[in-house]
């Protein structure tokens, strides 16, 4: 008699999963909405309407840090204590009242009114990106295309001087670094500060011209930030704006090649591009968990999940739940599928979503103005070997340039 291997998230290391995720997390879905993953020692929660509740629910916290890298050996502390201390004083880390005082820094300064400011930059620097290859009739979207565009937003958005830009290149994200405890993206970290150092006068008296003084002025001068707090969440916007946006707008092309009715009704119909930008996101988001921590004994289904015990909640598994998600698996850039959760819900929900969202389908129109018969010049396009993010090394493509 067989015996049945135990439910576990890492078998998308599995080559069978690691390319295409969803038809795993749907057998786990089926067989167990929510379960204790042994070998992750995490509760997997798969359901859109559990995860979606739950990242609302103040009984979770989202507060990680401090507690692990109190549980490293003392040298890895240590060694790791310059990059504990910028996240730590990030928003997302932190349940209110801080999460509320910290997000306050820049929620207010995130209107429409700026996000329409943003959009003519996405756009200059869209055109400006594609004007280099429509004539080569082929590029990487990743390396050519999406991923110096949203290091060009972002540098644009921070405040990040020229001379320091090529401090944002090959950007994998500081969570990451930190729980692989990896060492080598604090020399970047402490450059960093330096150049943010450089602006702190202009900054803090509102009269520096770069849109991040622009974003916190109203906030740094009416609140009591501290610099470490000030430049912390000037971090989260290059980390949490840069490497996930690249591979949203790298997911987004590849599942348009792959289905080109829906690549072609886009072309036509470039008035569906933010549905499209939404649909696009459920169908194959680039980040597929999230972990908080049980602040409390809390009943889901019927489980148990005990005090202090880790909560993974798999957002592309709720985006693809066939109990929200009429025929979820298909793409239809029609949906209407704006209540994703591929940003997250309740307070720890994106701040910088509305700007994605924005680069996104900037991008996308843009793309299919200026190209035709857009294919894949790989058979297999190859994933970054991370089952959290699904973030592709690389994706050549061949096209027509639209005369």
């Amino acid at each position: 008699m067989a015996i049945e291997e135990a439910p576990s998230l890492l078998r998308l290391f599995n080559p069978e999963h690691a390319a295409d995720p969803y038809a795993f997390y749907r057998d786990l879905r089926e067989r167990s909405p929510v379960f204790y993953d042994r070998m992750m020692r995490s509760w997997v929660v798969l359901g859109y309407e559990e995860i979606s509740a739950l990242s609302k629910d103040s009984r979770l916290s989202g507060a990680r840090i401090e507690s692990f890298h109190e549980q490293l050996p003392a040298a890895a502390r240590a060694e790791l204590q310059p990059l504990k201390e910028a996240l730590s004083d990030m928003m997302v880390f932190h349940e209110p009242p801080r999460h509320t005082r910290l997000r306050n820094l820049i929620r207010p300064g995130l209107t429409p009114r700026f996000i329409r400011q943003m959009r003519p930059v996405i756009e200059e620097i869209t055109e400006s990106l594609l004007d280099r290859v429509v004539e080569q009739g082929r590029m990487d979207i990743i390396h050519d295309f999406s991923e110096p565009l949203t290091r060009g937003v972002i540098a644009r958005l921070a405040g990040v001087p020229d001379h320091a830009v090529h401090l944002l290149e090959h950007w994998q994200g500081l969570l990451l670094e930190f729980f692989a405890q990896s060492r080598k993206e604090i020399p970047r970290v402490t450059r960093l500060r330096e150049v943010f150092d450089e602006g702190a006068e202009e900054r803090r008296a509102g009269t520096g011209s770069d849109f991040f003084t622009q974003l916190i002025a109203e906030q740094v001068q009416r609140g009591d930030y501290t610099e470490d707090e000030v430049f912390a969440n000037f971090l989260l916007l290059i980390d949490a704006g840069q490497a996930t946006t690249t591979h949203l707008i790298g997911n987004a092309v590849l599942a348009l090649i792959r289905n080109p009715d829906q690549l072609e009704l886009l072309r036509d119909r470039p008035d569906h591009g933010l549905k499209a930008a939404h649909e696009l996101l459920r169908y194959d988001s680039s980040v597929q968990f999230t972990t908080r921590v049980a602040q409390t004994d809390i009943d889901v289904l019927g489980k148990r999940i005990p005090q202090d015990e880790s909560v993974t909640l798999v957002l592309g598994s709720g985006n693809r739940d066939p109990r929200k998600y009429k025929d979820p698996d298909r793409l239809d850039i029609t949906r209407g599928a704006a209540d994703h959760l591929s940003f997250g819900h309740g307070i720890h929900y994106c701040l910088g979503a509305a700007l994605a969202v924005a680069e996104v389908e900037i991008a996308l129109r843009a793309l299919l103005q200026r190209t035709k018969e857009l294919q894949l010049l790989v058979e297999q396009p190859k994933w970054q070997d991370n089952i959290n993010f699904r973030f592709l090394t690389s994706l050549p493509v061949g096209f027509k340039k639209v005369l």
